[in-house]
């Protein structure tokens, strides 16, 4: 029966999908078969071309269940990241992960995940799982309670149990003291009073004006494409760094998908920069070839991150 319900879901997988897309979806669990009530961890995958033009996806919105019987124990988040197809184009994967269990024995078939590109819904391969029971113990028994056992301790092991302690207490110390005596003979400087520097420019209107520059002198049209390139990830990394205080040009791009987690940013401002990134990471390292239509789109995907993400000032009052 259970195979009868895969072979079903697999050709449902097609349906909505035209045989050459651009776009792909995909579903993959760390392991097929637990026991009821054990944890595991789902991985959804949405890959797009980049030859194929812009875009993104819409996910389904998952709140406490998948469909098939899945509970969701909690959101992992998500990760974009810049890969090559198999066709040697350039990809945006987009992974979303989460950490799901069961309470249902037996055989559980999960449908395709179904995600909306355009016009289009993209569906991913179906998943069979397999629930287990716990062992069954002895009928009509309880197990009983274990013995209270006490232990002597030695002086060698009762020295080996303390020692981590004693030697962070006198490191605590040793610090304490050096703070100490460093406050003590520290230098006092004198207090000079300074005028107040002026204003600094708000970060997005700096921005726009240097993508608008970077736009019309276009060296990428004289063969400079990686400082075309380069131009647009250091403005866009500079306005990051000041909207959010994050020192986005000390950080690959890798480093700042990390630190993305702890920022005030929205999922799908998120995956903008890191596309908008990534797109350039692989002109300047993986020396990716860019049509004309890229040449323009990295600046506008630029715009338009500084243009959702722009601080709106408040309504002054008279």
């Amino acid at each position: 029966m259970s195979c009868i319900c895969l072979c079903i879901l697999a050709a449902w997988s097609g349906w909505g999908t035209p045989e050459a897309h651009a776009q792909q979806v995909r579903m993959t669990v760390d392991t097929t078969v637990i026991a009821i009530g054990d944890p595991t961890v789902l991985r959804v995958q949405a890959d797009r071309d980049v030859t194929a033009g812009s875009g993104s996806f819409e996910w389904p919105a998952w709140q406490d269940t998948i469909p098939g019987g899945l509970e969701i124990l909690q959101v992992l988040g998500a990760d974009t990241t810049a890969i090559e197809g198999e066709d040697g184009n350039p990809v945006i994967r987009v992974e979303r992960a989460y950490e799901i269990t069961a309470w249902d024995s037996g055989y559980l078939a999960i449908p395709p995940a179904l995600l909306v590109w355009g016009t289009d819904t993209i569906a991913s391969n179906p998943l069979l799982f397999n629930v287990l029971l716990a062992p069954p113990g002895e009928p009509g028994q309880i197990a009983g309670h274990a013995d209270i056992r006490r232990v002597q301790w030695s002086w060698q092991e009762q020295l080996q149990r303390w020692l981590p302690w004693i030697l962070a207490l006198a490191a605590a110390l040793g610090l304490a003291f050096f703070i100490m005596r460093w406050w003590r003979n520290r230098p006092v400087e004198e207090v000079v009073e300074s005028t107040p520097a002026d204003p600094l420019e708000p970060a997005h209107i700096v921005a726009l004006r240097e993508l608008d520059r970077i736009a019309k002198e276009a060296v990428w049209k004289q063969g400079q494409v990686k400082a075309h390139h380069a131009a647009v990830s250091k403005v866009i990394r500079t306005y990051f760094e000041r909207r959010y205080n994050y020192p986005a040009m000390e950080r690959s791009t890798d480093e700042l998908r990390s630190g993305l987690v702890n920022l005030p940013i929205r999922a799908h401002e998120k995956e903008l920069i890191l596309e908008l990134l990534s797109l350039t990471d692989l002109v300047k390292f993986a020396k990716w070839s860019p049509q004309v239509a890229d040449h323009q789109r990295i600046v506008k995907q630029g715009i338009r991150f500084v243009e959702v993400t722009t601080i709106a000032p408040e309504n002054s009052q008279g």
